[in-house]
């Protein structure tokens, strides 16, 4: 994070870290001045494609939200903004089961390389066979096929019937990965033609170099090529990423370069004593004044988050039809859950039942009995449904909210006959739904979810309505509470804006700007103007994420 001497001299130090005091001199304020400009994530680094459910469930997103930028970006209030940086999509005015898709001419991959439909083909078969890609894309169960010659810059989508109006939630951040670079690892020369093929040999093939090619510590991501603004350029002994500005990248070039993104396994206060924390995005357990991230030199935000702890459960085993389900989640104490979490970090979440929106959204009040219904507690009416069974809940175990939560349900569902087992997991030993454990507790947005509904955060309150009640019925998953959400921001960071939705701070992170002027003192700066994938105004019937 290096500053021209002259605003060295007029500032004196932009100092990051807390206890750390500018000095007048030149050379006592370049001592004092950020050593680097470091983003610290709520998780382990572990991969940076979004598309995989080992990405999903360590927020691959906020990695990759500028790295492989998707069709649309998810912005703040929830809006879907087009990224024409990648990619125009267009629905058919003669049949409104077809989009079309004009990918940027000038749309290339830090190797070089263009950006071609053979890489958007990828995301949609990987999603086609998860078994095989370890995928974990829902929305792509409303597609029928891809029209796709290989190395084109044009595509299209086709819709299955009844579906479409949420073409904006595909092709997300982080899904849309160099097909070039997976097939040389799968020694596959032509992947449009292995897919076309259906061969299974080369589609395992495809499928094991789309995980293992984004796994940071299996292949060495200075080496794999990116689409958006920035590239990694190196990764560290802690897992520690460096990324640079993508030499090929043709669009407004990031403001803020190199970024230093940290894990959350790291000794953070070490680093915020070292000036090397410039962003923060906390998970619950971690108290930024405990930290050193404390005023004035950091300005730390409690936020209501659009993403809920959710429970997704799998299609055979103990909860394999409706009526189990719907049994488990009666027996499911959520206000118990809010208060658990509270004790132990004196956070406060909401609990919700609701799938489509979250508790803060303008129309979750008009919700409210589906609401109530869906969170009751009812042991005694499903009580002989699942007495005796015992349920495997699998999480993350560095996420230490996820054990109280899995706690709670554990003692909540006791009185219900059922024994609750958790199965924490680590990135290197994942497992697998329906095989290792019976539901899997993660943390996720509507976007991109609940694929058997054309509903989304943008619709109708009466399509809201029906969709939530759809949902319901289904209980292919169990929402809980919202999750907790702190930012802590350096007071010389500018344009940190958080999306509230799985990206959070990071979708705009080309934009964020370290300036001699603080936050506290230009408050209008707070709003980027250039970014080219914020438009002043939505795009017409730009819907928002589901």
């Amino acid at each position: 994070m290096n500053k021209a001497k002259a605003a060295v001299a007029t500032l004196g130090a932009l100092v990051l870290g807390a206890g750390v005091v500018a000095c007048s001199s030149e050379e006592n304020a370049e001592q004092a001045m950020p050593k680097e400009f470091g983003y610290i994530l709520p998780e382990e680094i572990v991969t940076t494609n979004a598309g995989t459910a080992l990405g999903v469930a360590t927020d691959a997103v906020k990695l990759s939200a500028r790295l492989y930028p998707g069709a649309f970006i998810a912005g703040p209030d929830q809006q879907l903004l087009p990224n024409p940086d990648l990619v125009t999509a267009t629905r058919s005015p003669q049949d409104t089961k077809q989009v079309d898709y004009v990918i940027n001419d000038k749309a290339t991959y830090s190797d070089g390389k263009p950006v071609v439909c053979d890489d958007f083909l990828l995301t949609q078969t990987a999603s086609a066979h998860t078994d095989l890609f370890g995928a974990d894309m829902p929305l792509f169960s409303q597609v029928q096929s891809i029209d796709c010659t290989a190395g084109s810059k044009t595509f299209s989508v086709h819709f299955n019937n009844g579906f479409g109006d949420r073409y904006r939630e595909l092709f997300s951040a982080g899904t849309v990965l160099p097909s070039h670079t997976v097939g040389e690892k799968a020694e596959i020369p032509d992947v449009v033609a292995a897919i076309r093929s259906g061969n299974t040999t080369q589609l395992a093939a495809l499928g094991e170099a789309w995980q293992k090619t984004f796994t940071t510590a299996e292949t060495d991501p200075s080496t794999v090529p990116t689409s958006g603004p920035y590239r990694i350029s190196a990764r560290g002994e802690e897992g520690d990423l460096v990324f640079d500005t993508n030499p090929e990248w043709k669009g407004v070039k990031p403001a803020q370069s190199p970024i230093h993104v940290w894990p959350n396994t790291v000794d953070i206060k070490k680093l915020v004593e070292n000036n090397q924390v410039a962003v923060a995005d906390l998970d619950l357990d971690e108290k930024p004044t405990e930290l050193g991230l404390t005023e004035p030199d950091y300005v730390t935000t409690t936020l209501d988050s659009s993403r809920v702890d959710t429970l997704r459960v799998a299609p055979a085993g103990p909860l394999s039809t409706p009526a189990q389900r719907h049994a488990f989640n009666g027996c499911v104490d959520r206000n118990a859950i809010a208060e658990a979490l509270k004790k132990f970090s004196g956070a406060n979440v909401h609990p919700t039942g609701l799938r489509v929106v979250q508790p803060t959204h303008p129309l979750a009040s008009q919700l409210q009995d589906i609401n109530d219904t869906n969170s009751k507690v009812d042991i005694e009416g499903f009580k002989g449904l699942l007495q005796g069974a015992t349920v495997r809940i699998g999480y993350l175990e560095a996420t230490a909210r996820y054990k109280i939560i899995v706690d709670s349900i554990a003692e909540s569902c006791r009185a219900a006959g059922v024994t609750v087992e958790g199965v924490p997991v680590t990135p290197e030993n994942f497992g697998t739904l329906g095989v290792d454990y019976d539901m899997m507790l993660d943390t996720r947005s509507s976007f991109g979810r609940n694929s058997t509904t054309n509903a989304n955060v943008g619709s109708q309150l009466k399509d809201i309505r029906a969709a939530e009640a759809q949902l319901a019925t289904e209980a292919i998953t169990i929402p809980l509470v919202t999750e907790p959400r702190t930012i802590a921001v350096e007071e010389h960071v500018h344009n940190v804006i958080d999306n509230a939705g799985d990206g959070g701070v990071s979708w705009n992170m080309d934009r964020w700007d370290e300036q001699a002027a603080t936050i506290h003192e230009d408050q209008p700066s707070q709003q980027p103007s250039d970014s080219p994938t914020q438009p002043s105004s939505p795009p017409p019937g730009a819907g928002n994420p589901a």
